[in-house]
């Protein structure tokens, strides 16, 4: 049988960052100068001012060497040596040497990297897989990337095709089968033939997310469908994409959820609200931070000077200046 995957959080003691499980037995000892959350299997540290990677038994898989480094993509990670960027994989080994002047993380395995002033895209060999020649490039996203060239942002496909003309002052990635892109003075839709399919009139737009998307109209904000139709009217002030049924959204500087019917599952009326997480929602009322359930009742009160969502039962929190963790009970597990 798989060993189940365990949720592994930083901590400091003494100056020096380790890791501790659900319990809050230390599993790592606090020897590194400093430690990320781990991102799937591995976790960033640094020894001095140097950076790698270790895994969940605290081994170094990626000796702390570099000067910088990035988390893991499709197997590969960002590291920076002398100024220059190239790619290690999950043994530790350089697999692309650091000789480009910019790059970016492997995306449908293509991945964007900058030479002499221009971008184009590698393979996870490290073989030039589509020829520099853009003044910007972007992660590849449903098999397009965005691009500019001549000033202008237009699409390519994974052969370096244009296939999507770069008419676009301003453009976003494909997301759902549409991009946004700036027409004239205002935002629509295009498809992947660059047919315009939601006309311009938005003087903001953003990414589709589970079948609807941000856009703004007259100071405010509001989702469309895929068809144009405006689901839920332009009233707020601010909002977020929709992330597992639910998006954040604010009016007068108050904030709450709202489901994909427009209906406020938490009431616009918290100082500040997170995502719901393990069905708990961190809420920030006058200053201080605590958690709510579905219903809107507090299952934590309010007395946290931070807060982040759930991960494996555990939340991170802040009081009184250190960072501690507490369980779906608001338990301590952790706290020094």
């Amino acid at each position: 049988m798989m060993e189940e995957e365990k949720a592994l959080y930083p901590i400091k003691m003494n100056g020096k960052y380790g890791f501790i499980d659900k319990t809050g037995a230390i599993c790592i000892e606090p020897v590194f100068d400093y430690a990320e959350d781990f991102n799937g299997e591995f976790a960033m540290i640094s020894i001095g001012e140097q950076f790698g990677f270790i895994d969940k038994k605290g081994q170094h898989i990626v000796e702390a060497k570099f000067d910088d480094a990035y988390d893991f993509s499709e197997g590969l990670a960002v590291v920076e040596s002398a100024n220059k960027k190239g790619y290690v994989d999950g043994s530790g080994n350089l697999i692309i040497d650091t000789i480009y002047d910019d790059a970016f993380k492997f995306s449908e395995g293509l991945a964007a990297v900058k030479v002499n002033y221009k971008w184009g895209y590698i393979n996870k060999e490290g073989k030039i897989a589509i020829t520099p020649q853009f003044l910007d490039a972007y992660d590849f996203s449903e098999s397009f990337a965005l691009v500019q060239s001549g000033g202008k942002l237009g699409y390519i496909d994974k052969t370096g095709n244009m296939v999507i003309e770069p008419n676009y002052d301003s453009a976003y990635r494909f997301s759902e089968g549409l991009a946004a892109v700036q027409w004239g003075n205002d935002y629509g839709y295009i498809d992947k033939k660059g047919t315009l399919v939601i006309s311009p009139k938005y003087y903001s737009a953003y990414d589709f997310s589970e079948g609807l998307a941000v856009v703004e109209t007259k100071n405010k904000f509001g989702f469309i469908n895929k068809k144009g139709e405006m689901i839920i009217p332009p009233k707020y002030d601010e909002a977020d994409s929709f992330y597992e049924g639910f998006a954040r959204v604010s009016m007068e500087n108050k904030y709450g959820l709202i489901n994909q019917f427009g209906k406020e599952i938490i009431p616009i009326k918290y100082d500040d609200i997170d995502t719901l997480r393990e069905d708990r929602i961190a809420v920030e009322v006058k200053g201080k931070w605590g958690f709510v359930d579905k219903e809107d009742k507090f299952i934590i009160e309010p007395a946290f000077d931070e807060a982040s969502g759930y991960v494996d039962g555990v939340a991170k929190v802040v009081f009184e200046n250190r960072i501690r963790y507490i369980d779906k009970a608001g338990e301590y597990i952790w706290k020094r």
